[in-house]
């Protein structure tokens, strides 16, 4: 248990630097992918067996575009903008 500030200053700089290490082990494309992306998801992702940083891109790109309403798709899920193709579809009909 951590008894004062300094016992928990020290601990958090212990895993800190941990973590550090484990990014600075990877390779440069992961390590993009951590800066892009965030270390807890790609982590999850290698821990899961998927380790290709070309499909962890893939993969997070997907959600983000699918459930992101900020991201642009074209998805009926996530989108909260009126988009110009739905409004010229909506005349159509």
């Amino acid at each position: 248990m951590i008894r004062d500030q300094e016992d928990f200053q020290r601990a958090v700089e212990r895993r800190r630097k941990k973590r550090m290490a484990k990014i600075d082990a990877l390779s440069p494309e992961l390590r993009s992918l951590v800066h892009e992306y965030g270390y807890h998801i790609v982590n999850q992702f290698m821990m899961n067996g998927v380790t290709s940083p070309r499909l962890i891109r893939h993969l997070v790109e997907i959600v983000l575009d699918e459930f992101s309403p900020t991201r642009g798709s074209f998805s009926v899920q996530g989108i909260r903008t009126v988009h110009a193709d739905a409004k010229s579809s909506e005349a159509a009909e």
